[in-house]
């Protein structure tokens, strides 16, 4: 049995207490020896560096182009657009050397100059991040579930929030103005909108057998539309369509300055993540990359709205700063409307401006193998009224 010797064990506590007493005596500081790493004093230790790929996306929200992309609207020093990050030195030396403009990929040297986002537009940068992180996930298994079992949106939780979002979402009226109508059919073109039994291919506001009505603010953006392969040359049909009725309208258009991006902020994501303007493939005449934006025109069909306005999505290089229109998809019962006049039209080779940008122009085809094609016009004023599914 192991003997314990209470006299002798508080003699050692009262020795150690002594010798803790001295220690920590403020004179008796000086004598304790170092240890790497550790404070003496026991102050706050120094924070470690952030790693340079969270710099990086803290530097990109900060500017968004730089004089080299954009030297007449640089003019902010890229210290100062970073001041806002609280950079260390050793932290800003390191950014510096890995980052780059996140519009033209260039190196962004220390005194460069860049172009700095508004109040406005990082408001809509920390929306946009936040609708990621509370639904990106959930709209990604919304599409999936729309491509396998379209008739089943409605009851998955996103389609439910995207038919509330419908109450807050922007509506406009659409006033009687000219729009524009392009087809790559050359011989007997039609311009009206079909009829639902004609309606034998999906697009991207329509399903098959659902009738729509496809329009263009000016004639390149009609153009733009229906050129899934552009070339100088190609020649369209276009008509000038006047639309002499008031439609009531769901607006999908980019937000202006002075709007509310939050008034329609779950819509405004869902346009801006590219889920209504998905390519398609055209192997499947039912179009299912379209099937987002097709629950959202059936929502706003539900509303009673006659049509969608929307930005022009067709990527391609005839989309230059004289293309920037919107178009106007219009639901069955369409509108009263007169087609004025159609031309048979072809983008030239690019010119340039004194500022580098590319400028195409539409001009009558100078080379067709139908020689009734070449410099065709067909002028006229044509009513047209459409009541139920009956054109006249």
């Amino acid at each position: 049995m192991r003997c314990y010797n209470d006299t002798s064990h508080s003699f050692q506590r009262q020795e150690w207490a002594g010798h803790l007493a001295i220690l920590s005596h403020p004179a008796a500081i000086c004598l304790q020896p170092h240890r790497p790493g550790h404070n003496r004093f026991m102050g706050a230790r120094r924070k470690r560096s952030r790693c340079t790929r969270v710099l990086v996306e803290a530097a990109h929200q900060r500017f968004y182009a730089c004089e080299i992309c954009f030297n007449s609207e640089a003019f902010d020093i890229i210290e100062d657009a970073l001041g806002p990050l609280r950079l260390k030195p050793r932290e800003l030396k390191r950014l510096l050397r890995r980052h780059t403009c996140p519009r033209c990929g260039s190196q962004v040297e220390s005194g460069a100059f860049v172009v700095t986002p508004t109040a406005e537009q990082l408001r809509q940068v920390r929306l946009a991040r936040r609708f990621d992180l509370l639904y990106s996930s959930q709209l990604r298994h919304f599409r999936d579930l729309l491509i396998k079992h379209p008739m089943l949106g409605a009851e998955h939780p996103f389609g439910r929030l995207l038919s509330k979002a419908m109450k807050r979402a922007k509506k406009t009226v659409v006033e009687p103005r000219v729009w524009y109508r392009a087809t790559r059919r050359l011989t007997g073109p039609q311009f009206g909108p079909r009829p639902p039994h004609e309606s034998t291919k999906a697009n991207r506001y329509n399903q098959i057998g659902q009738a729509a009505w496809y329009l263009g603010t000016d004639d390149k953006t009609a153009a733009v539309e229906v050129m899934r392969k552009p070339e100088p040359g190609q020649p369209v049909s276009i008509a000038k369509v006047k639309v002499i009725e008031s439609v009531p309208v769901l607006d999908l258009r980019s937000v202006v300055w002075g709007e509310d991006r939050a008034q329609q902020w779950v819509l405004r994501n869902v346009v801006d993540n590219r889920f209504i303007s998905e390519p398609t493939s055209d192997v499947e005449d039912t179009r299912p990359e379209y099937r987002v934006p097709q629950f959202i025109a059936d929502l706003a069909r539900k509303r009673r709205l006659r049509g969608i306005l929307y930005d022009s999505t067709r990527p391609s290089a005839y989309n230059n700063p004289e293309a920037v229109g919107y178009n106007l998809v219009v639901f069955d019962p369409f509108p009263d409307h007169v087609i004025e006049e159609n031309t048979v039209v072809a983008f030239d080779e690019p010119d340039y401006d004194p500022f580098g940008s590319e400028v195409w122009k539409l001009t009558p085809p100078t080379h067709s193998r139908n020689p009734h094609i070449r410099g065709f016009r067909m002028c006229g004023r044509v009513r047209v009224r459409i009541e139920g599914h009956e054109m006249l």
